[in-house]
């Protein structure tokens, strides 16, 4: 199998002009390649390749993929900003009809990549596309490293409350403010990385150089404010936004450490990974709003 993380440059005035995000995993949780598209054909293509030979592939696009609102919020935003998550605001009145990413699932449906708000775990020759939320996946990531740190523990109960722990985490700006703020959050978002059980962010086979037009290899980079352009920043945050749509399908794969899914695949679904505690709080609002999960 194969897990593809792809970090979706989806947004009106990015969408085919500002080159998305592709990062592979294999089955042990090694990033083993990456690279960059422009359009969804070129997407696809990347995809039929790395799944090539292989017993399937499921892609993690970290993107809306479903929008049926017409103005509003999906109901799965809702949900996630109740529990202090970060959501992606969606509407077909803010892409001016189609979205972005309808146009990305029709050319993966065209190499028989096709879309599902729930890939099965432990389960080869599937060929899905799913979407997640790497700004979500990534401060759950920081929240399960409190834990494994010996702070108080939002796992214990007499720890801290978990909403409040949620509520008061920062959230890492990697595509806002200046250079230093900027970089300053990516070195953050790396370095939660480096210390996320499961993934395996250093392999031998990439390159250290930000500007390879593929296989670059996150962990050698210094992301240095005085010495990287804002360009490159924005290299570098696709590749985290990347490796954490890679990381949320290849971890609820494995059946291990904790996902869910949100919502369902017409109305607007999404893939998390979960710990058992922030998927019994997530549960409690879903059912509370008659918002399907699993």
């Amino acid at each position: 199998m194969r897990f593809v993380g792809c970090a979706l440059a989806w947004r009106p005035g990015e969408a085919r002009n500002r080159p998305s995000c592709l990062v592979v995993m294999d089955e042990r949780g090694s990033i083993i390649a990456n690279s960059f598209a422009v359009d969804a054909q070129e997407i696809a293509g990347a995809v039929e390749g790395y799944a090539a030979e292989r017993r399937g592939v499921s892609v993690g696009a970290d993107a809306p993929l479903a929008v049926p609102n017409e103005r509003g919020t999906r109901r799965i935003e809702r949900i996630l900003s109740k529990v202090a998550l970060p959501a992606y605001s969606a509407s077909r009145k803010m892409f001016g009809g189609e979205p972005y990413s309808e146009e990305l699932l029709a050319a993966l449906e065209g190499v028989s990549v096709e879309y599902t708000d729930y890939p099965f775990p432990r389960t080869r020759g599937q060929r899905t596309v799913t979407e997640v939320d790497s700004a979500a996946a990534l401060k759950i990531l920081a929240l399960e490293r409190t834990a494994r740190d010996g702070e108080p523990s939002w796992n214990q109960p007499n720890g801290k409350d978990l909403a409040q722990v949620l509520r008061r985490m920062e959230e890492p700006k990697l595509r806002k403010g200046n250079k230093e703020a900027r970089a300053s959050a990516l070195k953050q978002a790396v370095d939660i990385l480096w210390n996320t059980p499961g993934l395996r962010l250093r392999t031998g086979n990439l390159s250290g150089d930000i500007s390879s037009p593929e296989n670059v290899d996150l962990s050698k980079i210094d992301v240095n404010a005085g010495l990287l352009s804002h360009a490159e920043l924005d290299r570098i945050a696709s590749l985290l936004e990347g490796t954490l749509a890679a990381y949320t399908v290849h971890r609820h794969w494995r059946g291990r450490d904790g996902s869910m899914v949100v919502g369902t695949g017409d109305e607007g679904s999404v893939l998390l990974p979960t710990p058992e505690v922030l998927h019994a709080r997530i549960a409690e609002e879903s059912r509370a709003a008659g918002v399907p999960y699993v």
